[in-house]
């Protein structure tokens, strides 16, 4: 039986880095798309094109919207945090191929009201830390015109939703992998032909499976590697991460049209060609 019948407004509240929560807020302003949408007390200004925090003394920042009303019919029945992660998953998503400095954000508690009462659940508190970085998620306008289809996207498709959180996720040369072949299949193909189905370019690509195969922490075991590889010529984990993040953006380009900016536009230099946008 559903619980949410005459509630009037749920609210997650979300929590992580200042920088990740007004990067949120900025790409999900009240409107900007019809499920959820992000608000915070953080205060932030323009820097050129970027963002910056400049006061986060007052912090509070909660999910809104009708997309958060599933979390109300799951009280007593299931775990209330891990709904409220999926609630917020495809704005993490997005947000992660948008900036890849982002980190995920995650939900601390959530509270209901309707006419004649209300009522709150704690999960818990995260710890916080203070701004330090341009945010670079609301550079473009095509960042904000395309981002409903792609956040849709997400909550329809469990590839997307899956794709997404693994970008957004902690490094893993068997997840980048795994993830790329679920994508390959996706679209008809195979991992080697994602450069010929237009969803990667062919040098990184090489690399990126050479890495995976042959790195001491990739998919293989020491009887499967090639000892004679050196292991500071391989591609590195924030490559491979920079990588999937462009096939990832790419695919959902295809599959929802237009086209994300995959400009990099943050962090050191990479190899292998993933600073060079012309290179797709």
């Amino acid at each position: 039986m559903s619980n949410c019948s005459g509630i009037t407004a749920v609210r997650i509240q979300i929590d992580g880095h200042a920088d990740d929560l007004y990067a949120l807020s900025l790409l999900f302003p009240e409107g900007a798309w019809p499920d959820l949408y992000v608000v915070t007390q953080i205060q932030g200004a323009k820097d050129r094109i970027f963002d910056r925090v400049t006061d986060d003394a007052a912090r509070l920042t909660f999910v809104a919207g009708p997309g958060c009303l599933p979390l109300i019919e799951t009280i007593g029945y299931l775990d209330c945090e891990a709904i409220a992660r999926e609630i917020i998953a495809p704005l993490n998503g997005y947000c992660a191929l948008a900036d890849s400095n982002f980190n995920p954000v995650v939900p601390v508690g959530a509270s209901w009201e309707d006419s004649h009462s209300s009522g709150a659940m704690s999960f818990r508190r995260s710890v916080s830390e203070k701004p330090k970085r341009l945010i670079v998620a609301n550079r473009h306008p095509k960042l904000q015109e395309l981002m409903p289809s792609r956040v849709s996207y997400m909550r329809d498709n469990p590839l997307a939703a899956h794709a997404t959180a693994v970008v957004a996720g902690p490094p893993s040369w068997s997840d980048y992998y795994r993830l790329l072949e679920d994508i390959a299949g996706h679209r008809n193909t195979s991992l080697d032909r994602l450069a010929g189905a237009g969803l990667a370019d062919p040098k990184a690509l090489n690399e990126f499976r050479r890495a995976a195969n042959n790195r001491v922490l990739g998919r293989h075991g020491a009887s499967k590697r090639d000892a004679s590889r050196a292991q500071d010529e391989l591609m590195n984990l924030l490559e491979a991460r920079e990588f999937l993040r462009r096939v990832v953006t790419k695919w959902l380009d295809l599959e929802c049209g237009g086209e994300l900016p995959r400009d990099r536009v943050d962090g050191g230099p990479l190899r292998f060609g993933l600073d060079d946008c012309s290179s797709e």
